[in-house]
């Protein structure tokens, strides 16, 4: 194993980063106010890369955009994105996504856990880990987890996937697209299809769960009448999921019904939807995907045109909703794995952080093995900290580490999202802006200047709050607005995020340890 010299600490900041910084993102777009008008579109499916967010392989603008995930009490909280999370885009149908809600399927206690199987229970939610990339997206783990053999009985967590019908047990069983431990969690929520539902008892079910309501039980949106087959999120309290003759039961504290295209204030009906396959009729020519009803005409382009639909296909959906809220497919294509065009990859753009040495650094919070690959004739310097590359990868099983595919240089986007630490300090809660000194490890003169950096409601904090920002050194992570300020999208502090470790390059020598133990088995 060769040595890894890291010139930059995990902290460190180099110069070309201040200097991109200044010039590559100078102009690009301010308060991000939101595109839903008339002609406003929805996409919904998982995360598959970040340059700006890439939604089953489609790329949408995110900078401006409000990140957020609905809480128990609906309040909409900002919130990271993450590779494998379920989201719900609205955008103005030119790319440019005004709002992304992060959608998790199920977040509650872990019950059980079958790793021969791949499966577990959460909050009384069947769950099935894919390791099989020909299948759909392998799942990815966080927050200390990296295989579902780091799962343990009365962890918290939270699970990303679609709802697929189990034919056998007669049940919905999520995919997982993403599983992260947490460290705690302010209440239990599932998606899912009302059934059985019992309007006098006020209570029904969802995939096996019994959940209860009553008068405080509050329905969104508001004079909604629940019924059967409707897809709905409840949440309940974080104690409220309780045994009840053994059978799991959830107190509702609220209950959110979907409609078809997901997203409220949305007029138009056009919309993207990735998902598998589950329900197919194929003399009615629909399925389902994540309970939406999608309907397929003599019309429909099929692309490969090798390939038909089917239960457990992997597809991307493209089509328009009408008023009874199924999806009318224009185009439908079927995720394969191999082909140069496909869903199947995870693409970044960003500058390189963490850089150890040529295989091994990150983009955009994802660390990338690059073993093997010759970056493209585009990389005309050696790659280093803050050079802005293109990553095409693929998910690996065990690690949440993604082998690189290709690796070139292109020029840096007008909204170009990167990553900056330093301390904080001349903090104005009112103005809600504060003065980053970088940290560098060597001595420059002049010192390299940072534009002020600003925050907004649209502003994720992690391990810090705005109150308590002052002196402490914190990672940034923002773009440059017109006014030549530096827009936080999230500020944190460092060793907070999965990523962070893999600066070390005693990191990357346990992860290639354990890649090659796996190839061994």
């Amino acid at each position: 194993m060769k040595s890894h010299p890291n010139l930059k600490t995990s902290l460190g900041i180099g110069l070309t980063a201040i200097a991109l910084l200044l010039t590559a993102c100078g102009g690009g777009g301010g308060g991000g106010s939101s595109n839903a008008g008339s002609s406003s579109q929805t996409a919904t499916g998982t995360v598959t890369g970040f340059g700006s967010v890439f939604v089953d392989g489609v790329e949408l603008e995110d900078a401006t955009a409000a990140t957020t995930t609905e809480g128990a009490d609906g309040k909409l909280v900002p919130t990271e994105l993450k590779i494998g999370q379920r989201v719900r885009v609205v955008h103005d149908g030119k790319g440019t996504a005004s709002t992304l809600t992060v959608d998790a399927a199920v977040i509650g206690s872990v019950s059980a856990v079958d790793a021969t199987a791949g499966t577990l229970t959460v909050a009384g939610q069947a769950v099935k880990v894919n390791a099989d990339a020909a299948a759909g997206p392998i799942t990815a783990f966080g927050g200390g987890y990296t295989a579902l053999t780091d799962v343990k009985v009365a962890d918290l967590a939270q699970v990303h996937g679609a709802p697929v019908y189990n034919s056998v047990s007669k049940v919905y069983e999520v995919a997982a697209t993403r599983i992260e431990k947490q460290a705690a969690i302010s209440a239990v929520r599932v998606m899912g299809k009302i059934a059985a539902l019992d309007s006098t008892a006020g209570s029904f079910t969802i995939n096996g769960l019994a959940v209860k309501t009553d008068s405080t039980t509050k329905v969104v949106p508001d004079g909604t009448v629940l019924a059967n087959d409707q897809t709905v999120a409840v949440w309940g309290k974080s104690g409220a999921l309780t045994s009840v003759g053994g059978v799991p039961t959830l107190s509702a504290a609220r209950v959110r019904v979907f409609n078809g295209p997901r997203a409220e204030a949305v007029t138009s009906g056009t919309a993207q939807l990735g998902g598998l396959v589950s329900n197919y009729d194929a003399t009615a020519k629909t399925f389902e995907i994540e309970g939406v009803k999608v309907s397929v005409s003599s019309a429909t382009i099929i692309t490969p045109v090798t390939k038909s639909v089917a239960n457990a296909a992997w597809v991307q959906v493209a089509g328009v909703f009408g008023s009874d809220g199924v999806l009318a497919a224009t185009a439908i294509r079927i995720r394969e794995q191999d082909t140069v065009t496909d869903t199947a990859k995870i693409v970044l753009l960003g500058p390189i952080t963490s850089f150890v040495d040529s295989s091994s650094f990150v983009v955009r919070g994802v660390p990338v093995d690059a073993t093997g690959i010759t970056p493209d004739a585009s990389c005309t310097s050696a790659l280093a900290n803050d050079v802005v590359v293109k990553v095409k990868a693929h998910a690996q099983t065990g690690t949440d580490v993604v082998a690189a595919e290709a690796v070139s240089c292109p020029k840096a986007p007008a909204m170009l999202i990167r990553e900056l630490t330093g301390t904080a300090g001349t903090v104005d809660l009112t103005a809600k802006t504060f003065v980053l000194t970088p940290q560098i490890t060597i001595a420059v003169v002049p010192a390299p200047v940072v534009p002020p950096v600003v925050w907004n409601d649209k502003t994720v904090f992690t391990g810090v709050g705005a109150d308590t920002l002052d002196g402490k050194l914190v990672k940034v992570e923002g773009y440059i607005d017109s006014a030549g300020k530096l827009v936080a999208r999230e500020i944190r502090l460092p060793e907070t995020r999965d990523s962070d470790a893999f600066a070390a390059p005693g990191k990357w020598d346990d992860y290639r340890a354990k890649i090659r133990a796996l190839v061994k088995k």
